[in-house]
């Protein structure tokens, strides 16, 4: 998709409006600020270069930017930070380990002393403009961020996660289990979409296609765009024999059987488990015959088997 493809297709989603930042650059009040996703600015970097953007991340850490090419990203002048997706499902693997790195923020703003205070998980909707691009990669320069409501915990990262685990080793009572054990209500409705979602699978592999349709219109209130959970629904109301599992074991879990994960609360193998825990980012550079090529380094703590 070329550039004047995408501005299009998003000029619906623009708006006027001013950065509330101190010093460092920002908008004259005229200009217009695209809202997108990062998933969407990852995709097609080109189309937003020099174009102010706002979107919604989950902060995952303070990052290092060690000889950034040709842009004015000095590590002297700006801090860097690493980030997920506003809806990015990071209780599993390869979405938590797809981090972002090329955020900055001029150290010589306010904003700076709030990104310091930041913790692991935070939502924040952010502001800034594409100030480069190298190697499929925008460089964003943050002006503003404003926290969001809620966020993801450990203690919900981990049901989830052990959860999707027994999904796929078909263990359907042991996934219900976990679901019904995820604080998911005081949670993002991204979140709380995929857990209902996950207990509707559950459920329509066990034959008990009402609780599944149930779920599947809580997911859908929260996420009434879902293609996928319109299509499930539709196949849960005139077929759900189809989804059924005939060869799974319908026995209950037994209490002695259920696994203590409020152990996730006192230290989670997970990323971030007390409040100020960062993750091991670091942005390196590797020189070439083109010039200093840009890397990200990731080390996060993630789930074990």
């Amino acid at each position: 998709m070329n550039r004047v493809a995408v501005i299009a297709l998003l000029a619906g989603s623009c708006f006027s409006a001013g950065v509330a930042s101190q010093g460092g650059a920002r908008p004259d009040d005229d200009v217009r600020i695209v809202f997108t996703d990062l998933e969407t600015l990852r995709r097609t970097p080109e189309a937003f270069k020099s174009i102010w953007v706002q979107f919604d991340i989950q902060f995952a850490s303070l990052g290092r930017v060690s000889n950034p090419f040709f842009t004015r990203f000095e590590p002297s002048r700006y801090a860097n930070f690493v980030a997920w997706a506003g809806d990015q499902p990071i209780w599993r693997r390869d979405s938590y380990d797809d981090l972002f790195g090329m955020l900055f923020v001029a150290k010589d703003t306010e904003a700076v002393s709030r990104l310091y205070d930041l913790h692991t998980y935070d939502r924040l909707r952010v502001t800034g403009v594409v100030r480069n691009t190298f190697r499929d990669q925008p460089w964003i320069e943050v002006t503003d961020f404003t926290p969001l409501s809620s966020k993801v915990d450990t203690a919900t990262l981990a049901h989830l996660f052990r959860a999707e685990r027994h999904m796929q080793n078909r263990e359907w009572r042991r996934a219900i289990s976990e679901l019904s054990l995820a604080p998911s209500m005081d949670k993002p409705s991204f979140v709380r979409s995929a857990v209902y979602e996950n207990l509707a699978v559950c459920h329509l592999r066990l034959g008990e296609a009402d609780l599944a349709r149930t779920h599947l219109q809580k997911a859908l209130e929260l996420n009434s765009g879902n293609r996928r959970l319109r299509d499930m629904l539709a196949t849960a109301t005139t077929d759900a024999q189809s989804l059924l599992d005939h060869d799974v074991d319908r026995g209950a879990i037994e209490e002695s059987e259920r696994p203590i994960w409020e152990a996730f609360e006192g230290g989670s193998d997970l990323a971030g488990a007390n409040a100020g825990t960062t993750t091991g980012v670091t942005t390196t550079g590797t020189t070439t015959g083109s010039g200093t090529v840009p890397t990200v380094t990731t080390t996060p703590s993630r789930p074990q088997d």
